[in-house]
C-alpha cells in the first residue's frame, strides 16, 4: 500500500468535505432569512418546505461526518512487559543490551478476535535506555551510536501486510540510526490475546555499518567487537 497516495487522497477529501459543509451552512442560513414562519397565537410553526430543508442539511452534514468516523485509527500502545534486546559478537564473546523503556504506539483493526490490519506504527527508543551488564560497554555503545547528536532510535511503518492463517506480520518502514535512515522488512509473529492485546514477536538482522557506524572496540583495540547485530523485538500492546 502506498500510504503517500492514502495520506493526499484523505487530504483532498478532508478539503472537499470542508467546502461541502460550507456550502450546505451558508445554504441552511440563506434559508432561514429567506423563509418566512407563520405564527399563531405566538407560537411560531415552520412551512413544510423549511421543515425539508432542515432535515435535508441535517442528514448531509452527518453524512460528511461519516467516513470520518470510518476512519478514525484504533491505537494501540505499548505496555511494560515489552522488550527490546541487541545482541552482537566480539572476538573475545558475545554481548548483548536490552531496554524497556519506549514507546510504540500502532493501528491495528481486530475483528472478533483476528487481526486483519496494520494500518500505522511508530517506534521510538532512547538510545540511552538500552543497558548492557558493564557500564563501560554502555559508554562505548553509546558513542558508537553518536547518542550525544542522535538521542533516539526509531522506526516508522510504510507498508504491512498480515497473514491471519499463520499468525505472521510483515512489516516494512524506515529504521533510523545513528541519525541514517534506511528501508527495512521485519517479520513477527502475532497473537490477539483474550485481553484484547496483542503481542508481537520477532527479530532483524543489521550491520552497524550500513547506519554510518564503527563498531565499538575496547582495551585499546585488543576486543573488537563484530559489525553485524540483531535486534529482537517483544512487543505488548494494548488499547
Amino acid at each position: 500500500m502506498d500510504y503517500k497516495i492514502v495520506e493526499k487522497v484523505r487530504k483532498n477529501y478532508q478539503n472537499d468535505r470542508l467546502l461541502l459543509q460550507t456550502e450546505i451552512e451558508t445554504a441552511f442560513r440563506e434559508t432561514l432569512n429567506n423563509r418566512k414562519m407563520k405564527t399563531s397565537k405566538s407560537t411560531k410553526v415552520w412551512s413544510r418546505k423549511s421543515i425539508s430543508s432542515l432535515l435535508l442539511v441535517t442528514i448531509l452534514l452527518g453524512i460528511t461526518a461519516i467516513p470520518e468516523k470510518a476512519a478514525a485509527q484504533n491505537p494501540y500502545k505499548v505496555i511494560t512487559t515489552s522488550q527490546i534486546k541487541v545482541s552482537g559478537t566480539s572476538n573475545l564473546h558475545d554481548w548483548n543490551m536490552s531496554a524497556n523503556n519506549f514507546t510504540c504506539e500502532g493501528d491495528f483493526t481486530v475483528s472478533n478476535g483476528i487481526l486483519k490490519d496494520l494500518r500505522a506504527m511508530t517506534f521510538t527508543l532512547p538510545v540511552a535506555s538500552l543497558k548492557s551488564k558493564e557500564k563501560l560497554m554502555d559508554t562505548r555503545a553509546y558513542k558508537a551510536l553518536n547518542e550525544e547528536k542522535f538521542k533516539t532510535i526509531s522506526f516508522k511503518l510504510t507498508d504491512a501486510t498480515v497473514v491471519p492463517q499463520q499468525k505472521i506480520i510483515k512489516a516494512t518502514g524506515n529504521l533510523t540510526i545513528s541519525g541514517v535512515t534506511k528501508p527495512v522488512t521485519i517479520q513477527s509473529t502475532y497473537v490477539v490475546n483474550e485481553d484484547g492485546s496483542i503481542t508481537c514477536r520477532g527479530s532483524k538482522a543489521i550491520k552497524m555499518s550500513s547506519h554510518g557506524m564503527k563498531a565499538p572496540s575496547f582495551m585499546m583495540g585488543a576486543l573488537k567487537t563484530g559489525d553485524d547485530v540483531t535486534i529482537d523485538i517483544l512487543l505488548k500492546l494494548k488499547k
